[in-house]
């Protein structure tokens, strides 16, 4: 089956399924979400090895799918750009984009809206690779 998804349905799949694995994640342990940014501003190994995961993520999907010719193409495409303006902030600036999210310190309220708004994207884009 995933032999014959095209590149962008095999990488809908698998953001939707990362989608739908975090908006659960967010659910079940959303009040542990102000701490683990903490950390990853505090620990700057943590953040400097997240930070080259999440470039190195955006830049390969960058590569080899950079297309907006359909609503799911581009969201695909959309994600993988947000992961290397992400991984650069993250190496370049990791204390204050992280100190950036430590000061708003998010609600419980506004953590499961995020996770929410994961899973319908999940969904929605397990749903297109389908």
């Amino acid at each position: 089956m995933l032999g014959e998804l095209s590149l962008t349905e095999f990488l809908a799949l698998a953001f939707g399924l990362y989608m739908i694995a975090a908006g659960v994640g967010l659910l079940y342990e959303g009040e542990n979400y102000n701490q683990i940014i903490v950390e990853f501003k505090d620990n700057a190994a943590i953040g400097y090895i997240a930070g080259i995961m999440v470039f190195a993520l955006g830049v390969v999907i960058i590569r080899v799918h950079n297309d907006w010719s359909s609503v799911v193409a581009g969201v695909v495409s959309l994600i993988g750009w947000v992961a290397l303006i992400e991984g650069v902030l993250m190496l370049a600036f990791r204390r204050a984009f992280l100190g950036f999210f430590t000061k708003i310190n998010f609600s419980l309220l506004i953590i499961n809206g995020f996770a929410v708004i994961c899973l319908v994207l999940g969904v929605w884009l397990i749903i297109q690779a389908v």
